[in-house]
């Protein structure tokens, strides 16, 4: 089993707005964008799912930028996360200030 986490500053991302998704296309997917953008916490969706995405890397020894779309987090109707990757488990959490991710891989 390998274990990736991340940590990461929410105010990163505070001034981020729907229309730059050109600019962040290389590592959030559209669902992923619309779904940050759907309520009025995006940074905070945002921060998790790029921490998401770091510990996702650091799991699975994918590490580098050109990596980030490799991974898409989507969510349970329960609005649990869950990861592309089979045989994973993912969690996320965040509040204004921080966003943290843990995803295991078996």
């Amino acid at each position: 089993m390998n274990v990736g986490v991340d940590l990461i500053a929410v105010k990163k991302f505070k001034k981020i707005k729907r229309s730059d998704y050109g600019h962040w296309e290389r590592v959030f997917s559209p669902p992923e964008w619309e779904y940050a953008f759907g309520d009025k916490s995006s940074a905070e969706h945002l921060a998790g799912m790029f921490a998401a995405k770091e510990a996702a890397m650091k799991a699975t020894g994918a590490v580098g930028a050109k990596n980030y779309r490799k991974f898409e987090i989507t969510h349970f109707k329960n609005g649990a996360p869950k990861i592309n990757l089979s045989k994973a488990k993912i969690s996320i959490s965040h509040n204004q200030v921080m966003a943290v991710a843990v995803v295991l891989v078996s």
